[in-house]
């Protein structure tokens, strides 16, 4: 079957560059692992070789937890704390849904950081329809992540 794959893609890439299509290469990417799946779907750069690691440790929710601190802790290079947040929680809810919905694209609208009335800061996550696909559970543990 990879190699079929392989004679596919070639095809698509022979096709593609002709200059009839707007692509001019095939723009899927074939993901080897959850970890490739992760990274491509949400990013950030580098994040798979860290699930990797982590799940010779840990089981999925566990990874997600810790990954999402490595992203906010700048693991995979500086983020203002708003957007270091949305990386994290979509990072997280990719693992959770093993990148098999659209819940970490589509489901989560937009993250900020707002202001209480007494100064202090909390993480509003805004959520979309798509979320649904994730399923309730890791719907509820994004809030956690967050």
């Amino acid at each position: 079957m990879e190699n079929q794959l392989k004679e596919l893609y070639a095809i698509s890439d022979s096709a593609r560059s002709k200059g009839l299509d707007p692509a001019l290469k095939t723009e899927c990417i074939i993901a080897q692992d959850i970890a490739d799946l992760v990274e491509g779907l949400v990013g950030p750069k580098g994040v798979a070789l860290s699930i990797r690691d982590w799940s010779t440790k840990m089981q999925r929710e566990e990874i997600a937890f810790k990954v999402a601190e490595e992203i906010t802790l700048g693991k995979f290079g500086y983020m203002e704390p708003e957007r270091a947040a949305e990386q994290a929680i979509r990072t997280a809810l990719a693992i959770f849904t093993e990148g098999l919905t659209a819940a970490p694209i589509q489901g989560i609208a937009e993250v900020k950081i707002k202001t209480n009335a007494d100064r202090t800061r909390y993480l509003a996550i805004y959520f979309a329809g798509p979320i649904r696909s994730a399923g309730g559970t890791d719907q509820a543990l994004t809030l956690v992540v967050g």
